[in-house]
C-alpha cells in the first residue's frame, strides 16, 4: 500500500468495531506520528486498502471484477497500482477482469492485457492488444494525436482523411494530418517533428515515389492526387451526370495546367464550391479503387501501434 500510494506507513491494519449487534471491521492507518481511519483517508487511499486487504486475503485462483481502480488516484498510484495487481495475480493466481478509462493504468499494463470495446450502430468490437498509445488518443477523443503525417496540400489531406474514414475510422482520433507544402517541406516537417520527439511520416503524391526507409509513403498511382481523381473515367462520368460536366474540356477552355487548380476551376463552372467537387469526387474516387490503399493504411497503422 506504501508504494502505490507514496506514503510511508508505520502501520496499516483494521480494527473490529460492534454496532447494534453487527460485527464491522474498519481501516486504520499510522504514519508520521499520528493514527487515522477510513474516515479520514481519501477516498482513493481506502479504496487501495481494502482492494490490496481482499487480494491478499482471498483464497488463491479467485476471479476479481474491478470497475475503473484509477478513481482518486494520482497518476503515480495509477501506475503502482497497475503494477501491484499483475503481480499480486502471479503470485496468488488470481484473475482481475477491470474496466478502465486511465491510460497511466493501460500503460502499466502488457499488450495481452488490453482490449479495447468499440459500440456502434453494428454492434460491438473488441480490439485485442491496443497500443497504450492509441488508447490514449482514442481516451482524449482525439486531443492527444498519437502520429502527426504530412501531405503536400488540402487535396491530398481529404482524400486522406476519407480513405482511413472508410478503412479504419478509428485511426482518425489517433493521427493529425496536417498540410504542409511540396515534398520537400513535407520530408522537412517530418525531420523536424521526429525532432521535437514527436512520431511522423509523410504521405507524397504518386509522382514523387516513397521511401519507407524514411518514413515517406505515397499515394496509389503514377500521377499527383489530383490528376489520378480528375482523369479516372468513372470519376469524369460521375461529374458529367450529377453536375453536366466534361472536365477535360473544361480544364482546356480555362488552360488550366497547373493539377492544384482543377477543383476550383470544375467548381467555378459547375455554380458551386470548390470544396463540395472535391469532396464527391475524392469520394466516388475512394469508392472505384478502395483496395489500392490497403499497404497504405497498414503502414499508418504500423506506425501508430509502434
Amino acid at each position: 500500500m506504501a508504494k502505490i500510494i507514496g506514503h510511508k506507513y508505520d502501520d496499516v491494519n483494521f480494527q473490529g468495531i460492534s454496532h447494534k449487534g453487527k460485527e464491522l471491521e474498519v481501516g486504520i492507518a499510522s504514519r508520521l506520528g499520528y493514527s487515522y481511519s477510513e474516515n479520514n483517508m481519501g477516498f482513493g487511499e481506502g479504496r487501495v486498502l481494502y482492494t490490496v486487504d481482499i487480494l491478499e486475503t482471498s483464497p488463491e485462483h479467485s476471479l476479481f471484477i474491478l470497475e475503473e481502480p484509477e478513481t482518486s488516484l494520482h497518476e503515480s498510484a495509477q501506475y503502482e497500482f497497475a503494477k501491484y495487481l499483475i503481480d499480486v495475480c502471479n503470485r496468488r493466481h488470481h484473475q482481475i477482469i477491470l474496466s478502465t478509462h486511465s491510460s497511466v493504468i493501460i500503460g502499466a499494463l502488457p499488450s495481452e492485457a488490453r482490449k479495447l470495446i468499440l459500440r456502434d450502430e453494428n454492434g460491438v468490437e473488441i480490439v485485442d492488444r491496443i497500443s497504450s498509445n492509441q488508447v490514449r488518443s482514442i481516451l482524449s477523443s482525439g486531443h492527444v494525436r498519437q502520429l502527426d503525417i504530412c501531405v503536400e496540400d488540402i487535396f491530398a489531406k481529404v482524400l486522406l482523411t476519407e480513405v482511413i474514414r472508410l478503412k479504419k475510422k478509428e485511426l482518425l482520433k489517433a493521427v493529425a494530418i496536417h498540410d504542409i507544402g511540396d515534398k520537400d517541406a513535407v520530408r522537412e516537417a517530418v525531420r523536424v517533428l521526429e525532432k521535437t520527439g514527436k512520431k511522423a511520416i509523410a504521405v507524397r503524391d504518386a509522382d514523387v515515389g516513397s521511401a519507407p526507409q524514411e518514413k515517406l509513403y505515397s499515394f496509389p498511382g503514377s500521377r499527383p492526387p489530383e490528376v489520378e481523381v480528375f482523369q479516372h473515367p468513372l470519376i469524369q462520368d460521375f461529374l458529367k451526370t450529377k453536375y453536366g460536366l466534361d472536365v477535360n474540356w473544361v480544364l482546356d477552355k480555362n488552360s488550366i495546367t497547373d493539377h492544384h487548380k482543377y477543383a476550383a476551376c470544375l467548381a467555378k463552372e459547375a455554380e458551386t464550391e470548390e470544396s463540395v467537387i472535391r469532396t464527391n469526387a475524392i469520394e466516388k474516387y475512394i469508392s472505384v479503387i478502395s483496395d489500392e490503399f490497403d499497404n497504405l493504411i497498414t503502414a499508418i497503422e504500423h506506425h501508430v501501434n509502434s
